[in-house]
C-alpha cells in the first residue's frame, strides 16, 4: 500500500483543471519514469503512455482514466485583490465559502473564497445555497499587484492535500480521477512484457469533467481492440440509496450497461473470481456517465467495459477512497492483461 499511497499523493499534488491538462504532463511523466516504452501528447491534450508486449502483433488494450479535475476560470480582476471566477465542471457551491484555492497564473498563489460571518447574515437577508456569481476569491494582493501575476482565463484549483485516515482510507482533492490513474500506472509498472497478451495503451484523458470527453480522439488514434474505461462512482454512505452506490473495501465495480460490451464485462468478472479478487457490479442502464460513450463510438466502434472505484464526497476538495480498492483495480487489470484473449 505504501507504493500506491506515494504515487497517489504525487498525482493528487498535481494541478490539472480541465483545459490545462498539458501543463501537468511533465509532472505525471516524472512519476512514471522507466515504466513505459513510449509516451506522447496528442493534439487535444490526452497523455498516451505505451507499454508493449514481447509478443509480436499483440492486440491493443486501451486503459483510460481522465486526468482533469474540476475547478474554475478567472473571469475578472477586481479592486482589493478579489477575483471573479466561472466553474469548470460540476461545482458544489455549498462547500465553497471559506475554502482555499490555488490560482495558476504566472506563478501559483493561494486564495480563499469569500464568506459572510453568521453574525452578519442572520435574519431576512440570510441566504441558502450561495451562487458562484455571488462569491469572490480573496488573494490579499492589491489589484495592481494581482494583474502582474494573474490573467483572465487562468485556472483556479481547489486546495486539498492528501492525508491518511484509519484503515487505508485517504482524503484529498482530485481523487476523481487520480485514484484510477494511480491504479493504471501501478498496473503498468508491474506488468512483465513476456506475460502481457496485449500492448498496453494507458490514456490519461482530457476534458472529461467539462463534458467534452476528448478520450474519443485518443481512441481514434490508437484503434484499440478493447478499451476499459476507469472512473470513480458513488460510495455507499448514510442517506444514499444502495442501488445508486458501491461499497468501499469491496473492490472496484464493473458496469452492467447497454453501452458496454457484455462479454468483456463478464470476462473481467470471471478473471476477478478466479484470482480471488473482490469485484462488484453496478447497473447503469443506458449511460455510464464516463468516457465510455465517446470511446465506444470511435472509428468503426470499440468494444468497451467500465470499471469504477468507490469514492465518497465526489466533487469536493475532501474526497475519500480506500487504497485497497485502488490496489484491487490494479490487480484485476493486470490479470486481464495477462489472460489469453478470447473471442470477444
Amino acid at each position: 500500500m505504501k507504493k500506491i499511497k506515494e504515487l497517489l499523493k504525487g498525482l493528487t499534488d498535481i494541478v490539472a483543471v480541465s483545459g490545462k491538462e498539458k501543463d501537468a504532463h511533465t509532472e505525471v511523466l516524472a512519476l512514471c519514469e522507466g515504466v513505459f516504452d513510449e509516451t506522447y501528447t496528442d493534439k487535444v491534450g490526452n497523455l498516451v503512455m505505451i507499454k508493449r508486449s514481447s509478443k509480436k502483433n499483440a492486440p491493443r488494450l486501451m486503459l483510460d482514466a481522465h486526468l482533469d479535475e474540476i475547478g474554475f476560470c478567472v473571469t475578472k480582476i477586481l479592486d482589493g485583490g478579489f477575483l471573479k471566477v466561472s466553474a469548470l465542471g460540476g461545482i458544489n457551491t455549498r462547500i465553497l465559502p471559506s475554502s482555499e484555492v490555488v490560482i495558476c497564473g504566472k506563478e501559483k498563489i493561494r486564495g480563499v473564497f469569500s464568506s459572510v460571518p453568521p453574525h452578519l447574515s442572520r435574519g431576512k437577508n440570510e441566504k441558502g445555497t450561495p451562487e458562484l456569481k455571488d462569491l469572490l476569491v480573496d488573494t490579499g494582493y492589491t489589484k495592481q499587484e494581482l494583474e502582474k501575476i494573474v490573467s483572465i482565463g487562468d485556472r483556479v484549483a481547489c486546495r486539498g492535500e492528501l492525508y491518511e485516515l484509519s484503515n487505508s482510507y485517504v482524503v484529498s482533492k482530485s481523487l476523481d480521477n487520480r485514484s484510477c490513474a494511480c491504479a493504471l500506472i501501478d498496473m503498468a509498472s508491474r506488468a512483465e512484457r513476456d506475460k502481457l497478451e496485449y500492448d498496453l495503451y494507458v490514456v490519461l484523458s482530457a476534458h472529461e469533467e467539462t463534458g467534452n470527453m476528448l478520450a474519443r480522439v485518443a481512441a481514434y488514434d490508437i484503434k484499440p481492440d478493447i478499451a476499459i474505461i476507469t472512473d470513480v462512482n458513488f460510495a455507499r454512505e448514510h442517506g444514499l440509496k444502495s442501488k445508486e452506490t458501491i461499497e468501499c473495501e469491496k473492490g472496484p465495480s464493473v458496469d452492467i450497461s447497454s453501452s458496454t460490451d457484455r462479454d468483456i464485462s463478464r470476462r473481467i468478472l470471471e478473471i476477478a473470481s478466479l484470482c480471488k479478487l473482490d469485484c462488484q457490479t453496478v447497473v447503469e442502464v443506458s449511460s455510464t456517465g464516463t468516457n465510455n460513450e465517446r470511446i465506444m463510438l470511435s472509428g468503426e466502434g470499440v468494444k468497451t467495459a467500465v470499471m469504477s472505484i468507490p469514492l465518497k464526497f465526489m466533487h469536493s476538495y475532501s474526497e475519500i477512497v480506500n487504497l485497497k480498492d485502488i490496489a484491487t483495480l490494479s490487480d484485476i487489470l493486470l490479470a486481464f492483461a495477462y489472460a489469453p484473449k478470447e473471442e470477444l
